[in-house]
């Protein structure tokens, strides 16, 4: 989808459904990133799959655990920055799509000295619209997630299993 040369094009369904996905996204980590996790799960559909790696938490409850523990293991600083988000098949009600993770993290509190990126991963999202049929009143959730790492810094320990 390449606009033409020096042109602007109003609002299309598929810039708006680009804009309130990516918005999902970004929300969801500035939950993990500003708060405790703890709303996490409600990003998500109630059967959801959340894969980190080769590890995979099913339903809401197990999802919420995820962020449990986080918080149990004590401060962390983190910063999930969100990228290339890309849209890579829309049916109705169901949305596929891919963007590009870079994770800054570190237990304790800040300010940090860490200065490169410990993770730069794939994140594989399906979407589905859940509620009512009505645009106004339905929303967007999280059916599956699937974390892909593509670069690992050596050493660095993830605050969510992996294995």
């Amino acid at each position: 989808m390449t606009p033409e040369a020096g042109t602007i094009a109003g609002p299309t369904l598929a810039t708006l459904l680009h804009t309130e996905l990516s918005m999902l996204v970004t929300a969801l980590w500035y939950e993990i990133d500003h708060g405790d996790g703890s709303q996490a799960a409600g990003f998500f559909t109630p059967d959801a799959e959340l894969t980190f790696s080769r590890r995979t938490f099913r339903g809401t409850e197990e999802i919420s655990g995820v962020y449990r523990d986080r918080t149990a293991r004590g401060p962390r600083v983190s910063r999930h920055l969100m990228s290339n988000f890309h849209v890579l098949r829309h049916e109705s009600g169901q949305v596929e799509a891919i963007s590009a993770l870079v994770l800054y993290a570190q237990d304790g509190t800040p300010p940090v000295p860490t200065t490169v990126p410990v993770l730069i991963a794939d994140v594989h999202d399906r979407f589905v619209r859940t509620g009512e049929t009505d645009e106004h009143t339905s929303r967007w959730r999280i059916a599956a997630r699937r974390i892909e790492n593509r670069f690992l810094m050596p050493g660095d320990v993830l605050a969510v299993p992996t294995e």
